[in-house]
């Protein structure tokens, strides 16, 4: 197995992504778990069906007729949802974790032709740009329509996304082709241009849009469109260029208006933790932190711009929310090597040289190389008689209530094999070492023999003494007699 460094950017969301975002409106109470209990809303991306499960919660939909969906971008109910979408559920919540929908609402960020497309195959990441508006995709991203290695410049795309402070968008969803989406072809998102605004025209990111025939939504005009770092949503049709808008509104910060005073949501801060006013950026909201904030193994300077975080706290205002509980979603281990003990369906689990990996309804689980989405089924020699499963594993290094050490899973990819290779790769922060053992993730691995590349082990111990996390990567091996592992290459992440 060769030692390579994945250094993913995860989403939850990626996956993506993993978040639980959730708002409620009045009378409802928090649990251990972090959900909220009563009446709401939640905002998220898709993760499965069978029913709709949004940021791993399952939401029952029979109570809407026709699940509907509420879109102008062509979907019309629940079938046509894909896992990846953000998708906003009004509903209530039962003591039991699930929830019951009364409403469904659906917006593309961004829908048009893919251009400037550059792929980086080791990170599976894309960048690429819908009409002047730039855009990536990173593993946590749920491609539909076509496999990593075919996306191309020319593909005609929708897109589902978060908007990050550097105005790119992170991509929670890409759909190739798809077959329905509304009477306008097109849709951007972005603030007008300095100075742009003449006549019936303005740009946005350089692309011309023309607004003679626009619908403004309500309390809109064209007066708003001089507004100082206002975003706005434009969907019309292409023509030589010049992009006829059929409609405009505001920008999808609506999915985070308030309603009610109690809030939980997830996304990439937007700017780092100011300490004078003791607070950073979320998904255009002020985030404010207290001394009676828990933070769960997060820093403050941890809260840096592109970290993802779920936040649970109460409006103050329209905009700002007053954290109560802030928590990494950022995924900090990886794990790669064979499964060494099935999936055991009643604990959800399996193990990787020696690690515990946690599968949640938020992880992705794909073929390695394909891209194809799969299921826990998957996790399953077959036939077993002849074929081992190698995985690499991304995700949240946790521990449960008993203190023991595990990964949370954000995302699986799997590759059948008929060999078992006895090599892993681990990921993650270093907890502590004895004598000549490192202790990661739980795990003790002996270093006697070890290469250290750019390090050494009384080098990491000066570092474990000191502030901050001392993250490494390395590749082990299992001891032949006995249950303990041994590693073969050490070196600083």
């Amino acid at each position: 197995m060769k030692f390579t460094s994945r250094k993913r950017l995860l989403t939850t969301l990626a996956a993506a992504l993993t978040f639980s975002l959730l708002s409620a409106c009045g009378g409802e109470t928090t649990v251990a778990d972090g959900g909220i209990r009563g009446t709401g809303s939640s905002v998220g991306p898709v993760s499965g069906f069978g029913s709709v499960f949004v940021n791993g919660v399952e939401f029952f939909t029979d109570k809407i007729l026709n699940r509907k969906v509420t879109s102008n971008d062509g979907l019309d109910n629940e079938g046509d949802l894909q896992k990846g979408m953000i998708l906003r559920i009004e509903g209530k919540w039962q003591k039991n974790g699930t929830g019951q929908a009364k409403s469904m609402e659906y917006d593309d960020s961004l829908r048009g032709i893919v251009s400037g497309l550059t792929t980086d195959s080791a990170e599976k990441r894309l960048e690429f740009k819908i009409h002047n508006q730039p855009v990536f995709a990173d593993a946590q991203t749920v491609l539909k329509g076509k496999q990593f290695a075919s996306f191309s410049d020319g593909d005609f795309v929708r897109v589902s996304a978060w908007r990050q402070a550097n105005g790119k968008y992170r991509a929670s969803y890409i759909g190739v082709d798809p077959k329905n989406y509304g009477g306008d072809p097109v849709e951007v998102e972005g603030p007008v241009d300095s100075g742009s605004l003449t006549g019936t025209q303005f740009r946005m990111n350089g692309l011309t849009i023309d607004f003679s025939s626009a619908e403004f939504s309500s309390g809109l005009s064209a007066e708003n469109l001089n507004e100082q770092s206002a975003y706005f949503e434009v969907e019309g049709k292409l023509v030589g260029g010049v992009l006829f808008a059929s409609r405009i509104q505001r920008d999808d910060f609506r999915r985070y208006q308030r309603r009610g005073e109690d809030m939980e949501l997830a996304g990439p801060v937007s700017s780092d933790f100011n300490k004078r006013t003791q607070s950073f950026g979320l998904n255009d909201l002020t985030i404010t932190v207290t001394g009676d904030t828990d933070r769960d193994d997060i820093t403050i300077a941890d809260l840096k711009a592109g970290m993802l975080v779920q936040v649970e706290g109460k409006f103050v205002s329209p905009t700002e929310i007053l954290a109560s509980e802030i928590e990494a979603r950022e995924g900090d281990a990886e794990v790669e090597g064979n499964i060494d003990v099935p999936f055991d369906r009643s604990t959800n689990h399996f193990v990787t040289g020696g690690v515990r990996i946690h599968v949640t309804s938020r992880t992705i689980i794909t073929d390695d190389d394909s891209d194809e989405r799969l299921t826990t089924n998957d996790l399953y020699p077959s036939p077993p008689e002849a074929q081992f499963i190698s995985v690499e594993v991304s995700g949240l290094a946790k521990k449960d209530p008993s203190g023991l050490r595990y990964v949370e899973a954000l995302q699986v990819e799997l590759e059948q094999t008929s060999e078992k290779d006895g090599e892993y790769e681990i990921e993650a922060a270093l907890d502590s070492i004895d004598g000549s053992d490192i202790n990661i993730l739980g795990l003790k691995i002996g270093t006697v023999g070890a290469t250290f590349k750019d390090t050494s082990l009384n080098d990491l111990k000066v570092k474990l003494a000191g502030p901050g996390k001392v993250s490494l990567e390395v590749k082990y091996e299992k001891i032949p007699v006995g249950t303990g592992y041994r590693a073969t290459e050490i070196q600083l992440d």
